[in-house]
């Protein structure tokens, strides 16, 4: 059986959807926006949002990106994003790994698509973005304690939990590193 996800690159026409699925409080339950990684998802302006992802773009490079999920029919289901960790970055216990490129990232799906497995698939091909689109050797993902569907996508992605913290602000941190994904995957 084929994909019955596609992952793309955000395009500005897409940044409607986006809003709309960030303005769902079911969606956003166990969201965090963290600034320092995206920054310009807080704007509802099209044109101001666009300018900031883009300016964004061009200072930090492929490493920086805003995914599409959609349908193998073109309808956006949902999102995720990744953003790199500068030396030295810390969330709670957890501290990026010095010298190795590495991403943080989240995926949000619209309510009609949960429980469905294609949250999990189209993790799957987001960390397969990751790995062969980027430079990235490790891909972290931080999981609000009280969602266990999002602990359970990511697992089935091939993330596995760090185990050296509790929870910070209620979010866990689970990995997968580039050698993980090839030794599952064999990409």
């Amino acid at each position: 059986m084929g994909s019955r996800i596609v992952v793309t690159e955000m395009a500005k026409g897409d940044l409607p959807f986006l809003f709309d699925l960030w303005h769902m409080r079911e969606v956003m339950r166990y969201a965090d926006e963290f600034p320092r990684l995206r920054g310009w998802s807080k704007s509802d302006d099209i044109e101001s949002a666009w300018e900031q992802y883009q300016m964004k773009r061009c200072e930090l490079d492929k490493e920086y990106t805003q995914l599409i999920l959609r349908l193998d029919d073109d309808t956006p289901i949902g999102e995720s994003f990744f953003a790199p960790l500068e030396e030295g970055f810390t969330f709670g216990k957890w501290q990026k790994p010095e010298g190795i490129i590495s991403v943080m990232g989240d995926l949000k799906l619209l309510p009609q698509y949960w429980g469905q497995g294609l949250g999990t698939e189209g993790m799957r091909q987001v960390v397969r973005f990751v790995f062969t689109v980027t430079n990235c050797e490790l891909f972290a993902v931080p999981p609000h304690r009280n969602n266990p569907a999002a602990y359970r996508v990511y697992e089935k992605a091939g993330f596995v939990l760090f185990t050296g913290m509790r929870s910070w602000r209620n979010h866990k941190i689970m990995e997968i590193s580039k050698e993980m994904y090839r030794e599952r995957y064999g990409d």
